[in-house]
């Protein structure tokens, strides 16, 4: 990965691979120009979900979100590219769909917040502790793509 370069976790959520968004959205970060870097589709464990969501512990959702997120495969991957945290979350849109724009992911498939499709990091940060909580190291993959110096000069 080179300096100017991040990396971002993206989950696709059990709504949005039960509706088969799965393709598109992969679609999308790709034609962004995005590098895939790990995926995979996984029946994430409440302890799992309990981790991710750690932060929302203590809100009166929190349980529905979990048991939403653990009733089917989630397919989770790694993105990297320039500025792709911060690219990602706005072609996600809004976490609430009514606010997100149309061209956005949420903005074009979704009608309410408790079923938006799709997770995105918002920070490095985040990004970094939500990529080792989904993945091992090794799962990740380092390779040049053709199209790096047509996107970056």
């Amino acid at each position: 990965m080179s300096a100017n370069e991040e990396r971002t976790f993206i989950a696709i959520k059990p709504d949005g691979v039960q509706r088969g968004f799965v393709g598109e959205i992969i679609t999308r970060f790709e034609q962004k120009g995005f590098k895939l870097v790990a995926l995979k589709l996984i029946q994430a464990s409440d302890d799992l979900l309990r981790e991710h969501y750690s932060d929302l512990k203590d809100r009166l959702f929190f349980p529905g979100l979990v048991s939403y997120m653990s009733s089917g495969p989630v397919v989770a991957m790694v993105w990297e590219g320039f500025n792709v945290i911060k690219t990602g979350r706005v072609m996600l849109g809004e976490t609430n769909p009514i606010d997100s724009k149309p061209g956005t992911i949420r903005g074009d498939f979704c009608v309410q917040v408790s079923r938006n499709i799709i997770h995105g990091s918002d920070s490095v940060e985040s990004a970094n502790a939500e990529i080792n909580l989904w993945f091992k190291p090794e799962e990740l993959c380092d390779y040049s793509k053709c199209q790096h110096n047509w996107l970056y000069g």
